[in-house]
C-alpha cells in the first residue's frame, strides 16, 4: 500500500536530520531527550494535548529514586475514574514523558480516565531491567494510590507505543509473576516483542518512515547492556507463557518494520486463551500515535483503542 506524501516527506526529513543512534553523541541524545526546544516544535510533530484534559505533574517512588510523571484527567469530571498508565516509545534510548501528550490527554477524555504517563529510565545508562522495573513501579503505585489520583485501582490498564508497548507487555508479565497489581487490560501499539538476534525486527531492511531498521540492533544492544539476555521472557515477551494475561489490544501497520512482531505476539496471546482485539492499519507507518497530525489513521485508531478500554474498564461485577 502507498503512504501519504506528507508522511513520506516527514519521515525523510527526520531521517535526514537525526543521525543514526550508533553515531549520535551522548550530548545530542540527552538534548533530544530533554525536550528542551520550543513547545510548538513538539506540538507540530506530536500533536497538541486535548484542551478538555487537565494536566498535572507528580513524582512516583521508584526502585532507584523518583520517577517523574505527567497526569491527565477530563476537566470537570468528578468521581472515581479508571486508571491508565501510558508508556512512551523511543527505542529504549530516546523518549520523554511528554511524548504521549496527544494520546494520553485524549484517552483521558474519551475513556473518562485518569492517565499517568511516566518518564522511565533509558538505556544505555540504564539497561534492562531498569526501564521495565520503573514502569511496573508506576503501575503498582497507581493501583495502591488510586484514591489520591481520583481513580479506581480495580480498573487499571497499561498502554504503550513502540518501545512503550514492549514495556507494557513486560509490566503485564511482572504483575502476573508478582501477584499484582491486577490489570484489566493491556494495549500494545506497534511494539517489539522478540529481541533475539535472529528476530524479524533485528534484520536490516530498507528505510521506513519514522523508524530506521538499521538502528534496531544498536538500540537493542544498548537496552540489553552487558548482562541482558534476549532470551529472557521479560526482555522478549514473545517467549513468555501468556496464559492468564489480561485482554489485549494489538495495533500493527503495513509500513512498520515491527508489523510482524505485533502479529506474532497477538497470535501467541490468542493461542494462550487471551482475548485479543487486533487492529491493522493500511497506508500507515510506525508511530501512528506519535505523529497524529501527519498520520490519517491516528484518530480512527484512537477511537478503536478508546472503545476497547471503555469496554474492558467497566465497573467490576
Amino acid at each position: 500500500m502507498a503512504l501519504q506524501w506528507r508522511v513520506r516527506l516527514l519521515g525523510a526529513a527526520i531521517n535526514r536530520a537525526v543521525v543514526p543512534y550508533a553515531r549520535m553523541s551522548d550530548a545530542t541524545r540527552h538534548r533530544l531527550n530533554s525536550r528542551s526546544g520550543p513547545r510548538w516544535v513538539g506540538e507540530v510533530l506530536s500533536g497538541r494535548p486535548d484542551p478538555a484534559a487537565g494536566v498535572g505533574e507528580l513524582v512516583v517512588p521508584g526502585p532507584a529514586g523518583g520517577i517523574p510523571a505527567l497526569t491527565y484527567r477530563p476537566a470537570g469530571v468528578e468521581g472515581s475514574l479508571p486508571l491508565l498508565v501510558v508508556l512512551h516509545g523511543g527505542g529504549f534510548v530516546f523518549g520523554h514523558r511528554s511524548m504521549t501528550a496527544w494520546l494520553s490527554s485524549r484517552l483521558a477524555t474519551r475513556v473518562g480516565a485518569v492517565v499517568v504517563a511516566p518518564g522511565y529510565r533509558l538505556a544505555p545508562e540504564f539497561p534492562v531491567p531498569a526501564p521495565g522495573e520503573d514502569c511496573y513501579a508506576v503501575a503498582a503505585w497507581a493501583a495502591a494510590h488510586a484514591a489520591e489520583l481520583g481513580g479506581d485501582g480495580g480498573r487499571l490498564a497499561v498502554v504503550g507505543e513502540s518501545a512503550g508497548a514492549t514495556l507494557a507487555a513486560v509490566v503485564t508479565l511482572l504483575a502476573r509473576e508478582r501477584g499484582g497489581p491486577h490489570l484489566r487490560a493491556q494495549a500494545l501499539a506497534q511494539g517489539a516483542f522478540d529481541l533475539r538476534p535472529g528476530a524479524p525486527m533485528m534484520i536490516p531492511q530498507a528505510a521506513w518512515p519514522f523508524g530506521r531498521t538499521a538502528d534496531a540492533p544498536d538500540a537493542v544492544a544498548a537496552y540489553l547492556g552487558s548482562a541482558g539476555d534476549p532470551g529472557d521472557p521479560l526482555v522478549s515477551p514473545q517467549l513468555a507463557e501468556h496464559a492468564g494475561l489480561p485482554p489485549a489490544f494489538v495495533l500493527t501497520a503495513d509500513h512498520d518494520y515491527l508489523r510482524e512482531d505485533g502479529e506474532r505476539y497477538g497470535a501467541a496471546l490468542r493461542a494462550a486463551g487471551v482475548r485479543v482485539e487486533h487492529l491493522h492499519l493500511v497506508d500507515s507507518p510506525h508511530g501512528v500515535f506519535s505523529f497524529p497530525g501527519w498520520c490519517a489513521a491516528a484518530v480512527p485508531a484512537l477511537d478503536r483503542l478508546a472503545a476497547f478500554l471503555r469496554r474492558e474498564l467497566t465497573v467490576l461485577p
